[in-house]
């Protein structure tokens, strides 16, 4: 019995196109982290200005001191309005409420204005949201370093352990932010949408 055998004489055209598997521009992808990163970058800002005021604010007001203080007292700690009145003042004089304060509000500007810019697929915008969670990142943790620092010596073990989860959180937030941020250069996809001249040229080669 002999061999048989087909051949195609044209095999290449069963491969499919190269066409449909190229990457094509992602126009949502962008505009929903820059959605995202403004409405973070809002509340970063807000939470800054309550430091900035802190840094002006000769003393806490008894409300404020009571509303810290409470669950504290409850959990069993022994800690007194003048204790903490204390650390406060060390606090705003060795600057760390201001440092705080000024570092998250320019990150949370910068964050904003990054987020308009991707929002409009522009491609400084994802590096101006770095640049912003940089910042926020880096005054952020050393001013909660600073305060940990101070509660050490002043405060009761329980409020120690509340300003060292803060520093964690702070750090832990801008990651993320910074991560967001920086989605869009590395995924194909979002890249070629915030550059749609290269995009352009690439779909018509």
């Amino acid at each position: 019995m002999s061999d048989f055998s087909i051949r195609m004489k044209n095999e290449e055209g069963l491969a499919p196109p190269a066409a449909l598997f190229a990457p094509r521009p992602d126009r949502k992808g962008p505009k929903t982290i820059a959605i995202l990163l403004i409405l973070g970058a809002l509340t970063m800002g807000w939470t800054s200005y309550g430091y900035i005021q802190l840094s002006f604010a000769d003393d806490i007001s008894q409300n404020e001191l009571d509303e810290i203080l409470t669950a504290i007292r409850d959990s069993g700690e022994n800690v007194t309005d003048e204790e903490y009145q204390g650390f406060h003042d060390d606090a705003r004089d060795g600057g760390a409420y201001a440092l705080r304060g000024w570092s998250v509000m320019v990150g949370s500007i910068l964050i904003v204005l990054g987020g308009v810019l991707l929002f409009k697929l522009n491609i400084n915008g994802p590096k101006f949201a770095l640049l912003g969670s940089g910042i926020a990142a880096i005054g952020g943790v050393y001013s909660y370093w600073m305060t940990y620092q101070l509660s050490e010596d002043m405060l009761p073990p329980a409020l120690i352990l509340v300003e060292k989860i803060f520093a964690y959180l702070c750090g832990f937030c801008m990651v993320i932010c910074g991560c967001m941020a920086a989605l869009p250069l590395f995924n194909a996809s979002a890249r070629m949408a915030l550059m749609p001249k290269i995009a352009l040229v690439n779909e018509e080669e």
